[in-house]
C-alpha cells in the first residue's frame, strides 16, 4: 500500500506520522527536546538535536513500513517558522535561536521608522519573532558567526538540506523573515539593503507544496529511505494548520489557542495597502494568501494561572470551576497581557493586570475572568478580519479547546458558532493535503480536505445572554487598558 511520511517539527517535539491517502494514522513516531530559557531573553536550542532525531524518527517509521509491507511514496514537512541555525557547508555552526528569543528586540528600534516600509514590502512591521531579525542580531552580536556562515537558515531549510543536499525554503517561511517581497514572493534587495544583510545567505524560495529535492544516497544509508523519493515542503506550522483544520475558502477563519494565539484567514489577493493591524503570509494552499493575527500569549497565560493560583494541573477541577461561573457577571476587569498586547494596538510593554479584586474575589472567579479576557481580546482580531470580508465559519483548536465551557466561552465572545476540529493532528493533516495534492492523488486542496478531514468534534451556538455579559466585561476591560496606557502602573520596569 502506498503510504506518505509527514514530519511535523514543533518548539518542543518533531515527530514522523505515516498516513494512508485516506488520511488514515499508519504509525506514529515522536521525540521531544527542550529549548534552554535565560533571563536575558535568549532560547536557544543545540541544532545538532533536530538533526540526530529527524533520523531517529525516520529510521522509525521506515523499520515499521519495511516490516509491515508499506511503501513510502514522497514525504512532506511542516515545521515552526521562524528559528534561526547560521550553517556553512550544510552543518550547524552555532546555537539556534529558537523564534521565542527576545534579544532582538533592541536592535530593531534603530530601524523603527522603516517599519511602514517593511510591513507595505514585506507583509508585516519589523518582527523580532522573524528571521530577518534574527540574522540582524547575529551579524551585529557576533560579527565572526555572521561572516563564517555562508547560510542562513531556519529549522526545515537545515533538514531539507540534510535529506536532499540543496537549500529551500518556501514562502510561507519566507513570508516569515521580513525579507521577502510579499507581492513578488522573491528576496527583496532592498530590505537587505536597509538591514545591511547578505541576499546570497539565503536559501532558494520555492512555493509550498512543491518538490524541493530528492532523498540523498547518503541521507538513505542513514535512515532506510528509498533513494530518489521527493520531499516536498508543505509550509508553516500555522499555514498548515489552517489548512488541516479545514479552513480553506476566504470566508472561514481557523483560530489556534495553543502557547501563543493564532488567527488565520485566507484570501486570493493581497489589498493595495495593507494593514500595520495584520500580518500577510502566503499560504500552504498555493495561490492564495492568508491574514494573521497573533497573540502573544494565549494557553501560556492559563498554564501561568494554574502554576501560581492552582499549583497542580487538575482539568477536572479547572473544568468545575468554570462551569461554577459561566454565564455570571464579572466584576473583575482584566488585562491579558502576560508578554503585551498585539491586536489593535502592539505594545509589548504594557503587562497582565486584575481590577476590581475584592475580598469576595475566588480563584475560580479570577480564573473565568481570565479566560474570558483572552476571548474577548480574539474577538477583537475577528473584527478586523470582517473588514476584509465576510466569515460564516470559525473552526477553534489548540490548548484552550480541552474544555466544553472555554469552547462554548469562544462561541459567546465571537458571537458566532464555533466548530471544534475532530483531530488533534491538524497540522500534520495540512501537510498531508499539501503532498496528497502534489502527488496527484486528489485534484486540488478542496477535495482533499473533503475526503481527509473529520467533521467537528463538536459545534457550539452562541448563548445570547452571555454573549451581553461579555460585552459588558470587554469594555470595563477597554477602559483598564485605556487607563494604564503609558503609566506606571501600566508597565513593567526593568
Amino acid at each position: 500500500m502506498n503510504t506518505y511520511l509527514i514530519i511535523d517539527i514543533g518548539t518542543s517535539s518533531i515527530r514522523g506520522i505515516i498516513y494512508d491517502k485516506t488520511g488514515k494514522i499508519i504509525y506514529k513516531a515522536s521525540q521531544t527536546y527542550k529549548p534552554k530559557y535565560l533571563p536575558d531573553g535568549s532560547v536557544t536550542q543545540d541544532p545538532q538535536i533536530f538533526i540526530d532525531l529527524l533520523i531517529q524518527i525516520i529510521k522509525q517509521c521506515t523499520v515499521f513500513a519495511r516490516d509491515n509491507a508499506y511503501e513510502i511514496k514522497a514525504i512532506s514537512m511542516t515545521s515552526q517558522r521562524s528559528s534561526l541555525i547560521p550553517t556553512k557547508g550544510g552543518q550547524p555552526i552555532a546555537q539556534t535561536i529558537m523564534w521565542q528569543d527576545t534579544r532582538v528586540n533592541k536592535i530593531l528600534d534603530q530601524y523603527r521608522d522603516y517599519d511602514d516600509f517593511f510591513l507595505q514590502r514585506s507583509g508585516s512591521r519589523l518582527n523580532a519573532v522573524y528571521l530577518g531579525a534574527k540574522i540582524c542580531w547575529v551579524k551585529y552580536q557576533s560579527p565572526e558567526i555572521y561572516a563564517e556562515a555562508d547560510k542562513m537558515l531556519n529549522i526545515p531549510s537545515l533538514l531539507l538540506y540534510q535529506m536532499t543536499g540543496t537549500y529551500t525554503t518556501d514562502t510561507t517561511y519566507g513570508s516569515r523573515t521580513n525579507l521577502m517581497n510579499i507581492h513578488d514572493l522573491t528576496w527583496d534587495p532592498d530590505l537587505f539593503k536597509i538591514l545591511g544583510l547578505d541576499v546570497n545567505k539565503m536559501p532558494e524560495i520555492t512555493a509550498p507544496g512543491d518538490v524541493c529535492g530528492y532523498i540523498t544516497e547518503e541521507f538513505s544509508q542513514k535512515t532506510g529511505l528509498k533513494k530518489g523519493l521527493p520531499v516536498i515542503s508543505a509550509g508553516g506550522d500555522q499555514q498548515c494548520a489552517a489548512v488541516g483544520s479545514g479552513s480553506i475558502t476566504n470566508d472561514e477563519v481557523s483560530i489556534n489557542t495553543g502557547t501563543r494565539g493564532y488567527l488565520i484567514k485566507n484570501v486570493d489577493v493581497l489589498p493595495k495597502i495593507l494593514d500595520g493591524n495584520i500580518i500577510y503570509n502566503t499560504s500552504a494552499n498555493p495561490n492564495k494568501y492568508i491574514l494573521e493575527i497573533d497573540l502573544l500569549a494565549c494557553s501560556s497565560t492559563l498554564n501561568w494561572f494554574i502554576d501560581n493560583f492552582y499549583g497542580e494541573r487538575d482539568f477536572d477541577k479547572l473544568n468545575q470551576d468554570l462551569s461554577d461561573c459561566y454565564g455570571q457577571h464579572i466584576n473583575l476587569a482584566v488585562l491579558p497581557f502576560h508578554k503585551g498586547k498585539s491586536i489593535g494596538v502592539y505594545d509589548t510593554h504594557i503587562r497582565a493586570a486584575f481590577s476590581n479584586v475584592g475580598l469576595s474575589t475566588r480563584r475560580k472567579d479570577m480564573l473565568y475572568a481570565l479566560m474570558a479576557s483572552l476571548f474577548v481580546e480574539i474577538n477583537k482580531g475577528l473584527g478586523i478580519f470582517k473588514a476584509n470580508g465576510p466569515i460564516s465559519s470559525v473552526i477553534i483548536s489548540g490548548g484552550l479547546t480541552n474544555s466544553t465551557v472555554m469552547d462554548q466561552m469562544q462561541a459567546d465572545a465571537y458571537n458566532m458558532p464555533v466548530h471544534k476540529t475532530a483531530s488533534v493532528e491538524s497540522t500534520a493533516i495540512g501537510a498531508l493535503i499539501s503532498v496528497l495534492v502534489q502527488q496527484g492523488e486528489y485534484a486540488n486542496f478542496h477535495d482533499a480536505a473533503q475526503n481527509i478531514i473529520d467533521d467537528p468534534v463538536q459545534s457550539y451556538e452562541p448563548n445570547l445572554d452571555n454573549v451581553q455579559c461579555l460585552l459588558d466585561f470587554d469594555a470595563r476591560n477597554t477602559n483598564l487598558y485605556s487607563n494604564l496606557q503609558g503609566t506606571a502602573s501600566g508597565y513593567y520596569k526593568e
